[in-house]
């Protein structure tokens, strides 16, 4: 007898004291008489003692029997609160929820909006790990990853949380030093500012015909945050979500170049492993975030 055999045969033991007799144990487990009694008899030969006195429509316990079934009860009822613990976890929004993002994307809107679930909710622990390298979520047991779409074929599973428009820009004393782009045929003309996520040929398509220009320039990141930073300091034209920089278009301390262009719309998912949305906890947040994001997605907004 194993000791998962044996632990089964403790709680049904346990029901059998509890329930007044084999039949009506089988009866609450979905068991027969027959399993019930060799379940028993198969521990009292393990123990090496007889638990019960038995006559034709009765039992009672013995010396053993009585001392025994205190721990069985024990068990029985640890596995009954271990199952309501996790049950709480299921129903509401409570745990610790890892997730992981880009430094940019996590510092800018990720963590602003995780400050204000805990509000919400503050039996939620939080684990957020910011890098810019991709994360195996299931290698790392992390829960939830954000990254920008197109996605890679994988296992994963997937949440858009929004979609924005990506557009050129340029600061005042880039401009000023080079010029403004007129067509999109003198933007290979310009110096740019290079971020790795982004493709050397851009596809644009202006007054509905497709363009495809290649561009280069004198720096180059692989950070977001370092982007913006070089694209205001009049570094080059760099493409760049408008999302992150509406308000300085609209205040002039960048400028929208061809804006007649439109260039294909950046996707932002949450990703994670199958069955990780079952927990109360993670779909609360994904829900969370989306309805946070509403503003900045053109799908669902009026940008």
């Amino acid at each position: 007898m194993s000791v998962l055999d044996e632990v089964r045969a403790m709680m049904i033991f346990a029901r059998v004291v509890e329930d007044g007799g084999f039949s009506a144990a089988a009866r609450k487990m979905g068991l027969s008489r027959a399993a019930v009694s060799h379940q028993i008899r198969q521990l009292e030969a393990k123990l090496g003692v007889p638990l019960l006195r038995r006559s034709t429509r009765n039992f009672s316990l013995t010396d053993a029997g009585a001392r025994y079934y205190d721990s069985c009860r024990t068990i029985t009822l640890e596995a009954e609160a271990a199952r309501k613990r996790v049950e709480v976890l299921r129903d509401e929004p409570v745990g610790k929820i890892s997730i992981t993002s880009s430094v940019h994307l996590g510092t800018l809107r990720i963590v602003p909006i995780l400050d204000r679930f805990r509000q919400t909710y503050p039996g939620v622990a939080i684990d957020v790990h910011l890098t810019d390298e991709v994360v195996d979520l299931i290698g790392q047991g992390i829960d939830i990853g954000i990254r920008s779409g197109p996605l890679k074929s994988s296992d994963l599973k997937s949440f858009k949380l929004y979609r924005t428009h990506r557009i050129i820009a340029a600061s005042p004393a880039c401009v000023a030093r080079d010029g403004l782009p007129e067509t999109p045929e003198q933007l290979a003309d310009h110096d740019w500012v290079m971020y790795s996520r982004v493709p050397e040929t851009l596809r644009l398509t202006c007054n509905d015909q497709e363009k495809r220009i290649r561009v280069s320039g004198s720096v180059r990141v692989d950070n977001a945050t370092a982007r913006l930073q070089f694209l205001r300091g009049g570094h080059g034209l760099a493409v760049v979500p408008l999302c992150d920089v509406a308000d300085e278009i609209v205040r002039g301390d960048l400028i929208h170049v061809l804006p007649e262009c439109k260039l294909p719309d950046l996707e932002v998912f949450a990703v994670f492993a199958d069955g990780v949305t079952r927990s109360a906890k993670i779909q609360s947040l994904l829900e969370f975030m989306r309805r946070e994001m509403r503003g900045i997605d053109v799908g669902r907004s009026a940008g």
